[in-house]
């Protein structure tokens, strides 16, 4: 089941990864800066795992991991691979951003935003309360 709020995603997100039709919507994650995000993540899943859908108006996934896993707290979701968009099946190793082979992006016709999916995992902090 797909639950999409309030927040509707450009067409060209569900064309480049159909495989986000296949999980359900769970949350959005806040950006650190509020007033003027150049990121947002939103998180998906399913029983096999989560994805996380990136809009970013800069393309670092390395980083953008990092960001996220700041932002998630005590889940500490990081990107493990990203998938290849119009190939639901295929994944891209992440590697540091000049030695990407393949952009994993997609462009929104209608805004400066870029799209790209990432398979992420999570693990609890204990530390927290």
């Amino acid at each position: 089941m797909n639950n999409y709020s309030n927040f509707v995603f450009p067409t060209v997100v569900f064309d480049a990864f159909p495989i986000l039709r296949k999980v359900g919507y769970i949350r959005q994650f806040a950006s650190l800066v509020p007033l003027y995000p150049d990121t947002t993540f939103h998180l998906f899943g399913s029983k096999s795992g989560y994805l996380v859908l990136v809009m970013t108006d800069y393309h670092d996934p390395t980083y953008q991991s990092e960001e996220l896993k700041q932002i998630s707290g005590k889940y500490a979701f990081e990107f493990t691979k990203l998938v290849k968009p119009y190939a639901n099946d295929e994944r891209i190793e992440i590697k540091e951003n000049d030695k990407m082979l393949e952009d994993p992006t997609v462009q929104d016709t209608d805004s400066y935003y870029r799209f790209y999916v990432a398979e992420t995992k999570h693990k609890v902090d204990l530390r927290y309360p």
